[in-house]
């Protein structure tokens, strides 16, 4: 077989051709979808999810010249090889200017055919693995943790993201708090033309109300109280890349027309400004409510739903992919040794441990649940009895009232008055357990208003 588990998508109105074609390329090795129309193929394309189409360009309904605009549109990286019995130079030239990967005329051969669907999937392969690449340089850059996928869900989810990364369409992302919707934008970001740009973060939720306008699209001098001087919006800080709006069901109301404007027309207007201005920003938005939901309480525009929702993914909850825990444990903690500069792992007990826990607060309560084990724990190996001790009964005192949250400050705050209590308040040693230097520590004890700032020896 030439072209083991790839399926082809024919487009082609000629009855006889079609069936012709379709037995000729399945004895090739490759699975066919039929279509016989112009229309209605990006329908299609997410039921089929095919590697390589060919597609006439003279076809009933909508033209085929359209038609591959819309192919490339939907997928920069899915290859197109075009054909037509009227072929011309000025036809070829529009079709390769339009994003065709090559073109044939009719009759072609059949040798023909099978050499050019190859060179095709060959480019396609090598363009995927550019972008798997392109984003894990990216995360490096960016310090963020790269980890393999395990579960079954995360590679399907892996799929996805290269796949919808290379579009240029918004995205919604929805998943629960903490289960990696930003981690899961960046990553589309990375896979996308636009990834040389900027990647700019709005968090609907933590702006207040009555600045979400000025923070999204800037504002002139004097255009409120406090305006003291031209403010540049978000909108404009992120031309040419990804605006990434999260818990955007956060945003008011009255604040969506806005917003609906500028995803549709990339438009908007500075608060206190007559003039309106072009950006040329890729909406990426994640939730972790039920839009649909708000949509039907009237609590978020249905028009602005559907610009926002062209494209959805679904980030699966960290129980549902348990596979995932241990090389996401030991990813963190690789991070948490670099940073203390000493050795540290997980014994087989411990992953057993981290893998039987449920994990509600996703991926985020996993890294401060790794933070903690690796400030806390004075060897270089971590046991299921450390994990029960400094993560599970915290957790079980969290849940009494004793510890509010498990955010990273307050984990901070933990170890050091843990650490000074481990070395009977001696901050040298505190300082070397937590792996720090001694200023920071009296810096960090300075900030927990433990006392009056402390001068350190030497200083």
């Amino acid at each position: 077989m030439v072209f083991a588990a790839r399926r082809l998508l024919l487009i082609e109105d000629d009855d006889s051709l079609r069936h012709v074609l379709s037995r000729e390329v399945r004895r090739m090795g490759l699975e066919v979808v039929t279509h016989p129309r112009g229309d209605g193929v990006l329908e299609l394309l997410q039921q089929a999810d095919p590697d390589v189409v060919l597609l006439d360009l003279h076809l009933p309904g909508q033209p085929g010249i359209d038609t591959l605009v819309q192919l490339h549109g939907y997928d920069p990286t899915l290859p197109v090889v075009v054909f037509t019995g009227h072929g011309t130079v000025s036809l070829a030239v529009q079709a390769m200017q339009r994003g065709a990967f090559d073109f044939l005329t009719k009759p072609v051969a059949l040798d023909v055919l099978e050499q050019t669907l190859r060179r095709a999937l060959s480019h396609a392969t090598l363009q995927r693995e550019n972008q798997r690449l392109r984003t894990a340089t990216a995360h490096a850059a960016a310090g963020a943790v790269v980890v393999p996928a395990e579960s079954a869900r995360s590679l399907e989810l892996d799929r996805q993201v290269l796949r919808i990364g290379a579009s240029d369409q918004s995205v919604l992302i929805h998943g629960e708090s903490g289960s990696g919707k930003e981690l899961v934008a960046r990553r589309l970001h990375a896979a996308s033309p636009r990834h040389r740009q900027p990647f700019v973060v709005v968090h609907c939720g933590a702006i207040p109300r009555q600045l979400v306008e000025s923070e999204l699209f800037g504002h002139v001098k004097g255009a409120f109280t406090g305006a003291e001087q031209k403010r540049t919006g978000l909108f404009e800080a992120a031309d040419g890349g990804t605006l990434f709006l999260d818990e955007v069901g956060e945003l008011p109301l009255e604040l969506q027309p806005a917003l609906l404007r500028a995803v549709q027309f990339g438009e908007i207007r500075p608060v206190g400004s007559d003039l309106v201005r072009h950006v040329d920003v890729r909406l990426l938005a994640a939730t972790h409510r039920d839009l649909r939901r708000k949509v039907a309480e009237g609590s978020f525009r249905e028009d602005l739903f559907y610009r926002l929702a062209v494209l959805e993914l679904e980030v699966p909850p960290l129980r549902e992919r348990a596979g995932d825990i241990a090389a996401l444990a030991n990813a963190f903690l690789a991070r948490e040794a670099q940073r203390a500069g000493r050795e540290l792992r997980l014994d087989d007990d411990a992953l057993r441990r981290l893998g039987q826990h449920p994990w509600p607060g996703n991926v985020r309560e996993l890294e401060n649940a790794i933070v903690r084990l690796g400030v806390l724990v004075d060897g270089p190996t971590i046991s299921g009895r450390d994990v029960d001790t400094f993560v599970f009964a915290s957790q079980r005192r969290s849940s009494a009232g004793v510890l509010p949250t498990l955010s990273l400050p307050e984990l901070e705050q933990i170890a050091i008055r843990a650490a000074l209590q481990q070395q009977d308040g001696n901050k040298t040693k505190a300082a070397a357990v937590l792996g720090i230097a001694l200023k920071t520590l009296y810096n960090k004890l300075s900030a927990m208003q433990e006392g009056p700032p402390e001068t350190p020896p030497g200083t």
